[in-house]
């Protein structure tokens, strides 16, 4: 049997990473250890927590995701996924680059991302 995968969340609309973090919570696969609103809260709840995934908004105050994606580009047994309201490819391609494992659309309910979530933690 395999742990639960340890999740940070950062996301500056609080009532929207409030309804997310329930929704992960209540998935006994994935495990949260902690929330942010900002990109800086962000990387040092990363730092403290090793987190496996790394769940973040797109457009942050101080850091974007994709700017904190970068940074955590190199760190080994950490995969970053980023939500947005606007999918575009361009968004994709750049997150990629960035180092992103995925792009997920805030559209999707809560249980579908948090389905997705599993998906690609199984897929490392």
């Amino acid at each position: 049997m395999t742990s639960a995968a340890r999740v940070v969340l950062a996301d500056d609309h609080d009532s929207y990473r409030q309804g997310l973090a329930r929704a992960i919570a209540r998935c006994r696969d994935l495990e949260l250890v902690g929330e942010a609103s900002d990109g800086q809260a962000a990387l040092e709840l990363v730092r403290t927590t090793a987190p496996d995934l790394v769940v973040l908004d797109v457009r942050m105050p101080g850091m974007t995701g994709l700017e904190l994606a970068r940074e955590l580009q190199g760190l080994k047994g950490t995969t970053v996924v980023l939500l947005t309201g606007t999918a575009t490819t361009a968004l994709g391609e750049a997150a990629r680059a960035a180092g992103a494992r995925a792009v997920l659309s805030k559209e999707l309910s809560r249980h579908d991302i948090c389905r997705r979530l599993l998906k690609i933690q199984q897929v490392l």
